[in-house]
């Protein structure tokens, strides 16, 4: 039989289980059921643990659903029935299959044989027995738990198997599909996860345990409690010792020895964590202080000292605590491994890919710095992790065509000597984008890098959405064509390219098709509208620009005019009723906007293109044939929800507007260029904003009332910019503010912020309008 066999490469080496069947002369059956009736029990062994319990009552209970029989569980510590299904390491396990050494298993190992009339499914404490009934159940019986409110159970009154001989361990001592979903502690057994936030009671086999799971600087030296006292232990930035913005002084001695009896504390309070995290801030900020500048700068990287002030900790920890490793980040600035340092053996690195191409295998050249990263970290550490970003953390919902680069990555990470990877995707609630494939494509994956992930993908679509599952599978390869050669980050925009009217419009076509196949069943009709959400999403996000596109080519409009109706059916399924182990979706992105939030944007049908709205009154000569229009419904929000949100608005030209507290000063409303009709992306323009400011009681006349312009990314200069005082707006209604004459290209935005002052209580801003110079 062939196993598991580490690092080696060829896909025929790395298959984690195989079985064997006999050969020569009538093969041996054992029939575990005949016409509904058992024909075997099930044996649980003196000293079972509560996962091995619990592996016996799944086993009973899958079986049934298969069957119809009921299969008996005995408890037995010397011999075994004549037919017998024995579960767990013990005795009887021991007399019939001494050639199983279950005493040397990892912890995640199992075994499954049969020898005559007996099966053996068991393996190493923890969840080796647990994985192995889940093995079996699935590898042989055909089960597949796809979500925690969807699976399949085939239906087989008589069940016999064959000679079995499956020897199996996880390819990653850490696998975590970090989607909402994936947390259901029975989902998560089931699928061989053993993620930190999944809910993995001892029953179901328990799992890693962190204590502080990332970005803990500030946890275990908390800046308003040692910053006054210590501001040496906080990083010296421009000179400055600082704790606004920054990280720790990974080089001061006394810090050092402070954090090594924090960590301590801490692992006497949860002494159930293997694994405790000392790790950067989630910004940048590193110290400049000359010691751990000279250290950075010797090793070529600010993981030099991070890793310097990790390894201290873990040296000093060892002794006591034996049994946990401490974590550390290499992100951002410390993402490049450091010249000469090396981790310790109890310290894990997790590498993170937040700045890769999604779109593409991170062995692509697109991602070519993060190869060489993994590559160098991989060579030099003995516990690597990765922690991969697998969604769209602005658009949950957004379509995100990542499918086809995560089987890729996952084996790439093995590769390289990963021992644990951390899947980050649509975590806070269900409904992001195809999430019930990702999570269970991924679980898969970590157990076996090697599987083909094209048939995994096949396989989830076939068995979760039945009839729909070639709309969906055409579905996908449109996209992942369409977006081939745009850099997918885990933050991008509903105006990439390739969702462009033609694209949407095939791709609602599909979805409204798999709708079609499965209308007849209300199970997968239901799965079907939940996965049809993102299309209808990104279609509510560029409305307008995609109204604009369909008029251009005399297309056909695949939806209602009505994008409020759209709107009211998207929120109905969103958060509507779902079947047992659903919840509704809370999240659209990860700041927190609500569906409800989301779609109150849309209270009011904005002006179609086929019939433009008049120009505003106050821009002398405008014409509504030759000008372009920016509505409210074009703009990104940064902070959406608190720093900006689209607000019913009676005195606005279309009735929403975006509305701004003028407590900040961020540029919370942008507008690409790109958005805007094709004829506005070049040639000469004025620019206006047309704005509404609320003034403050006893309001000072010569504060900023609001700010606003036109800012190039490419160029990284202000193409125009207005900054007018309080004395000089309009509080009765909207007034235009022309902010300059442009030369207008795909890399520009129109932003506009309040000036943060107590003289503005909010800006309001209708559209920004767009006339041709000359005009």
């Amino acid at each position: 039989m062939q196993r598991y066999l580490g690092k080696l490469t060829p896909v025929w080496l790395c298959v984690v289980a195989v079985f064997v069947v006999a050969t020569g002369g009538v093969e041996a059956k054992m029939r575990l059921a005949e016409g509904g009736k058992a024909r075997c029990v099930i044996v649980r062994q003196p000293g079972a643990t509560p996962a091995e319990r619990h592996a016996a009552d799944e086993l009973a209970a899958t079986l049934r659903q298969i069957t119809g029989a009921t299969f008996d569980i005995r408890d037995e510590s010397a011999t075994a029935p004549p037919s017998a299904i024995i579960v767990g390491p013990g005795p009887v396990a021991k007399a019939l299959f001494p050639e199983v050494n279950l005493a040397a298993f990892g912890g995640e190992q199992l075994a499954i044989r049969t020898k005559g009339q007996h099966l053996l499914l068991a393996g190493g404490r923890p969840r080796g027995t647990l994985y192995a009934v889940y093995h079996f159940l699935q590898d042989e019986c055909g089960v597949r738990w796809w979500t925690p409110w969807a699976s399949t159970i085939p239906k087989k009154r008589t069940l016999e198997i064959g000679d079995l001989a499956v020897d199996a361990k996880p390819a990653f001592e850490a696998r975590d599909p970090f989607w909402f979903l994936a947390f259901d502690g029975d989902w998560a057994a089931r699928n061989y996860s053993n993620s930190q936030s999944a809910n993995l009671t001892e029953e179901r086999g328990g799992k890693i345990i962190y204590k502080g799971f990332v970005h803990t600087f500030y946890s275990l030296v908390p800046p308003e409690e040692y910053f006054a006292t210590h501001p040496e232990w906080f990083s010296l930035i421009n000179g400055k010792r600082t704790s606004e913005g920054a990280q720790l002084c990974t080089t001061n001695p006394q810090l050092r020895d402070f954090i090594v009896q924090r960590v301590k504390e801490w692992i006497r309070e949860s002494p159930e964590a293997s694994i405790v995290s000392v790790s950067q801030n989630d910004w940048y900020g590193a110290c400049e202080c000359p010691e751990c500048k000279a250290l950075d700068d010797r090793e070529g990287s600010h993981a030099g000292s991070m890793l310097a002030l990790v390894n201290y900790v873990a040296e000093k920890i060892a002794p006591e605590f034996p049994n946990v490793a401490i974590d550390t980040l290499a992100y951002q600035y410390t993402r490049k491994a450091p010249k000469t340092i090396r981790p310790c053996p109890n310290v894990i690195v997790r590498l993170c890919s937040i700045e890769c191409n999604f779109g593409a295998p991170l062995e692509d050249e697109s991602n070519k710095s993060f190869g060489d990263d993994l590559r160098a970290w991989g060579k030099i550490c003995n516990r690597l992790y990765i922690w991969d970003y697998t969604t769209n953390f602005a658009h949950y919902p957004l379509p995100h065509p990542n499918w086809y680069s995560l089987g890729p990555n996952v084996r790439f990470f093995q590769q390289n000597g990963v021992k644990g990877v951390f899947e980050q995707g649509a975590y806070q609630s269900n409904g992001g984008e195809m999430a019930e494939l990702r999570a269970w494509v991924l679980a898969r994956l970590l157990w076996n890098p090697y599987q083909d992930d094209r048939k995994l993908i096949s396989e989830f679509l076939n068995g979760y959405y039945g009839k729909a599952a070639p709309f969906i599978q055409e579905y996908m390869n449109l996209l992942y064509q369409k977006s081939r050669g745009v850099y997918l980050t885990c933050y991008n925009s509903p105006s990439a390219p390739f969702l462009d009217f033609s694209t949407l419009s095939k791709a609602e076509q599909l979805w409204q098709s798999a709708e079609a196949a499965v209308k007849g069943n209300s199970d997968l009709l239901w799965r079907v509208r939940i996965g049809h959400l993102p299309v209808r999403y990104a279609f509510l996000q560029r409305w307008t620009q995609l109204r604009q596109e369909c008029v251009s080519a005399n297309a056909k409009w695949p939806l209602p005019l009505s994008r409020k109706a759209v709107a009211d059916e998207w929120l109905a399924v969103a958060t509507g009723p779902g079947p047992a182990g659903w919840t509704p979706m809370t999240h659209v992105n990860e700041s927190g906007l609500t569906p409800q939030a989301f779609v109150a944007r849309f209270a009011v049908d904005p002006p179609d293109p086929a019939n433009p709205l008049p120009p505003p009154k106050d821009i002398p000569g405008a014409d509504a044939r030759t000008s372009v229009d920016g509505q409210e419904g074009l703009a990104s929000l940064y902070g959406e929800g608190s720093l900006a949100e689209v607000r019913h608005d009676p005195a606005a030209s279309d009735g929403m507007a975006v509305r701004m507290p003028g407590s900040h000063r961020e540029w919370a409303f942008q507008l690409p260029i790109s958005n805007l009709e094709r004829r506005a992306t070049s040639g000469k323009w004025n620019v206006y904003a047309v704005v509404r400011v609320e003034k403050a009681q006893n309001a000072n006349p010569n504060d900023t009332a609001f700010t606003a312009g036109v800012y190039d990314t490419g160029t990284k200069t202000d193409e125009a910019s207005i900054a007018p005082k309080v004395a000089d707006v309009d509080t009765e209604g909207y007034k235009s503010y022309l902010l300059g004459t442009v030369e207008t290209n795909l890399d520009q935005h129109i932003w506009a912020a309040p000036a943060a002052n107590p003289s503005v209580t909010a800006v309001w801003v209708d559209r920004v309008y767009l006339v041709p110079a000359g005009a």
